[in-house]
């Protein structure tokens, strides 16, 4: 009896491993079915090569990229053969949102990185007004829209200064007469625009005595050799030449300098260029054409790989633009 039920049991163990191993052969066998269908989906045809970008950079409120644009490479691939899921993005907010792809079956994943790097758009208008009477910067402005759709923030310009480098306060004037004020805006992302003039008139508006002399020559010079992109006179007079590396004077084309190298380096964020990109900016005090004074400051921005090879050199004019000699990458 005991030898009976021995060899029962025997028996049964031996078919209970044995079910588990057809079983586990089985389950493996539809594993490596499951993987082999996931590795000929995830390849692409051959002959077709699609390298997919870190990020695509683009402006707010602008348009959807072209989903060819999250590639850097693209060989024997149509667009019709790129889906894109866009459902969750909106391109009317700021910020990085992660974006699905597929080529023929294979998936890839992207970042889209929504930002603004726009200065705003400002008109200002003259401002007449009793004396004793206050004024705001806003009093001078006649129209003024961002991008982003955001209200601008509009105030006196702070680095304006006088012949002898004293600073000017546009927002302080009380005496009758007529003044050049100089108003910017900036947008909610630290774009700024350049100073721009207006006519403040108070009382009766007499004209601001000019100065009977310029003690270092008038604002004219050669603009055929320089390309000015801040200026530093005032009244039609320069300012003492020696105030050249002044604090003060410096100032205002410091932040022109710093407001140019963040958006080249937005814009070169945008080309996702491999490699090093070292920017040298040149700032160059520009003297008037008798050479007494100074009226302002050229800004020349030079690029260059790794290896030494220019890529973009321009100098930047007044009002944001540029004028260049070398412009690899067609940059506005």
């Amino acid at each position: 009896m005991a030898k009976k039920f021995f060899r029962q049991k025997v028996h049964n163990k031996k078919r209970t491993i044995t079910q588990v191993i057809i079983i586990s052969v089985c389950v493996i066998g539809i594993i490596s079915c499951l993987l082999l269908v996931h590795y000929y989906n995830s390849k692409l045809p051959e002959g077709a090569v699609a390298t997919i970008r870190d990020s695509v950079t683009v402006e707010v409120n602008s348009k959807l990229p072209n989903k060819t644009a999250f590639f850097s490479e693209l060989k024997n691939v149509d667009a019709k053969n790129i889906s894109v899921d866009y459902k969750k993005i909106d391109i009317k907010q700021t910020g990085e949102y992660e974006i699905k792809l597929k080529v023929f079956k294979k998936k890839y994943k992207s970042t889209l990185k929504i930002v603004d790097t726009i200065s705003p758009e400002l008109t200002v208008k003259d401002v007449t007004i009793a004396k004793g009477t206050k004024y705001r910067a806003e009093d001078f402005v006649a129209s003024c829209s961002d991008n982003s759709k955001i209200e601008c923030h509009v105030e006196f310009y702070q680095l304006a200064t006088t012949q002898d480098g004293g600073k000017i306060d546009y927002a302080k004037f009380e005496e009758e007469g007529t003044y050049t004020v100089q108003i910017i805006a900036t947008d909610d992302f630290g774009n700024k625009t350049a100073p721009m003039e207006a006519t403040l008139v108070i009382g009766e508006g007499s004209e601001m005595p000019k100065p009977v002399k310029c003690n270092f020559g008038n604002t004219d010079y050669d603009n055929e050799k320089y390309i000015l992109a801040v200026s530093v006179g005032e009244n039609n007079c320069a300012i003492d030449p020696d105030l050249y590396n002044n604090e003060t004077i410096l100032a205002a084309i410091n932040t022109f300098t710093n407001d140019e190298l963040a958006k080249i380096k937005n814009e070169f964020n945008k080309l996702n260029i491999r490699g090093t990109v070292n920017v040298y900016p040149n700032q160059i005090p520009i003297p008037n054409k008798t050479g007494e004074g100074l009226v302002g400051y050229a800004l020349e921005m030079v690029l260059k790989n790794g290896d030494g090879t220019e890529l973009e050199h321009y100098f930047v004019r007044s009002d944001g633009s540029r004028v260049y000699s070398v412009n690899k990458y067609n940059l506005k």
